[in-house]
């Protein structure tokens, strides 16, 4: 199965089949989505152009209601049936205040009569008291507890819509303020008005309905009231505290969806069957004679350059057969010769590597390596817990000696000193050249008392060392300082600025002689 699903053939194929379905799909994906997003472009114009139009209705018959509320607020009857209760309310006038509360029912009555779209009307006092009413229960039972002054002076207070039951249909109040004629607020009327034009029942929204329908801007899809399955809008009124919803059936919408869907598909299923017919012919026309390049290659892998093949094509895999063929002659003169080249190469890389870490002088670590084995010695100390001892060691007058006997003589004290110090410590330590005539010695897994000890010893057998020297002995003295790792130390220049400082400490008391910065 393997050579199957892994051979040029159906790469090819499949290759073919990505490269058609990918660009396809992706064009009809955003043809698609540009269609459902001009589609809902339009649907949602259309539902906000029907809410508008019912928006405008609706407020029309609001504003004309309204006028004809304001004007009963301002009759004259009303007004003074009010300021009459509350005279005669003071005076304690029972026959009177009856009176008046008569004269304003009538008068309720008769305009009531006279108005088509209301079922009641209701006056309050300037108590928050109903006075006088057209219905034996007033659908309104009280006025707004406290009137804002925009209220007052430039319109009405509309409750939300509720179904009522006694009169079968949707009702609407609006409350209007009452002043008397010096413009001092008396009381106010309440109209209750029967349904908008259009809604003749009552229909109950379950939350998950009422819930998408908030989405006010945009059209959104829901188990609709009017349609199994609807596409609605929700648009909320300014002048009255009305929500208007309006739908349209998404079956009609989804139809267009649907045959645009299986047209594609069918486009899609032929332009597959199509592509991978010539995918296979070219597969097999390619892998054939890439077959004979594929053996040929294999003996090449196994070490035979002598291999040669023989073109009979006039295409690119003729081209690639000569082109093999060089290959392999080049690669038959080039090969004792990049053996070579690979060898030198190993050697030089050698030798650039052990330059790059020693000192050219004493063949010591040089400053570079010296930080790099530090910070590793510190993470393994952090690691285990396992202390380890950093050495300063600086020649006593070095530069005195140099100027005095020559730089020939100085550099055979170092070389001296380095291969004392080699001798010195053991395979698990570190000799480095820090710089002039300074040395930096790490002892691993020792303690300052160990440290100190090996110290000394370095010392004595470097001075014995030079004063051995045939041509001209010289008197040499080592001045050491010495510091032990600690949990606070982090960076390599912790522990030597300390080894520095010791190193200070021992000159200052005298030179030719061991410091440890931890006695």
């Amino acid at each position: 199965m393997r050579p199957i699903l892994y051979s040029i053939k159906s790469k090819i194929v499949i290759f073919a089949v990505i490269a058609t379905l990918l660009p396809t799909i992706g064009l009809g994906l955003l043809s698609f989505k540009q269609n459902e997003t001009l589609i809902s472009d339009s649907v949602t114009r259309e539902l906000r152009a029907l809410a508008d139009s019912i928006n405008r209705q609706l407020n029309q018959w609001i504003e004309e209601n309204t006028l004809a509320v304001r004007a009963l607020s301002t009759s004259n009857p009303v007004i003074e049936g009010l300021i009459t209760l509350k005279q005669f309310s003071n005076n304690k006038s029972v026959s009177a205040a009856e009176q008046a509360q008569s004269v304003m029912v009538s008068y309720l009555h008769s305009v009531q009569a006279k108005l088509d779209e209301v079922l009641e009307l209701t006056v309050f006092n300037d108590t928050r008291e109903i006075v006088a009413s057209s219905a034996d229960i007033p659908e309104v039972r009280e006025s707004p507890e406290q009137w804002t002054h925009t209220s007052l002076t430039s319109g009405a207070i509309a409750m939300p819509p509720a179904w009522n039951a006694r009169y079968a249909t949707a009702t609407i109040s609006i409350i209007y303020p009452v002043l008397s004629y010096d413009s001092q607020l008396i009381g106010a009327i309440a109209a209750t008005l029967s349904s908008a034009p259009g809604v003749d029942h009552q229909i109950t929204l379950s939350p998950h309905q009422w819930e998408l329908t908030q989405m006010f801007e945009e059209s959104v899809s829901y188990d609709g009231l009017s349609y199994p399955k609807a596409i609605g809008l929700a648009y909320a009124s300014e002048n009255i505290p009305v929500t208007i919803l309006v739908e349209q059936d998404h079956s009609v919408i989804q139809a267009a969806w649907i045959k645009l869907r299986n047209r594609f598909l069918e486009f899609v299923s032929m332009l597959i069957v199509i592509v991978t017919s010539v995918a296979l012919y070219m597969g097999h026309s390619i892998v054939t004679p890439l077959k004979q390049l594929i053996n040929a290659a294999r003996g090449i892998v196994e070490g035979n350059l002598d291999i040669h093949l023989s073109a009979k094509r006039k295409d690119e895999v003729d081209q690639l057969t000569d082109m093999f063929n060089q290959m392999t002659h080049a690669l038959r003169n080039k090969h004792a010769e990049i053996t070579a080249a690979n060898q030198a190469m190993q050697q030089q890389n050698q030798l650039l590597q052990k330059l790059s870490i020693t000192d050219g002088l004493t063949s010591l670590y040089n400053r570079t390596k010296l930080n790099t084995i530090l910070s590793e010695q510190l993470a393994r100390f952090k690691r285990h817990n396992r202390p380890f001892c950093l050495l300063m060691i600086d020649v006593d007058y070095f530069k005195t000696i140099n100027d005095k006997l020559g730089h020939i003589v100085g550099d055979r004290i170092l070389v001296t000193v380095a291969s004392v110090l080699l001798k010195s410590i053991r395979t698990i330590d570190y000799a480095a050249r820090y710089g002039g005539d300074e040395f930096m010695v790490i002892l691993t897994e020792t303690d300052s008392s160990a440290a100190t000890k090996t110290a000394e010893r370095i010392r004595a057998e470097v001075s014995a060392a030079c004063l051995a020297f045939k041509e001209q002995p010289v008197h040499i003295t080592l001045s050491i300082g010495i510091t032990q790792s600690r949990r606070a130390d982090t960076m390599p220049n912790d522990l030597i600025a300390r080894a520095d400082a010791a190193l200070y400490e021992a000159k200052e008391s005298g030179r030719d002689r061991v410091y440890c910065a931890d006695s």
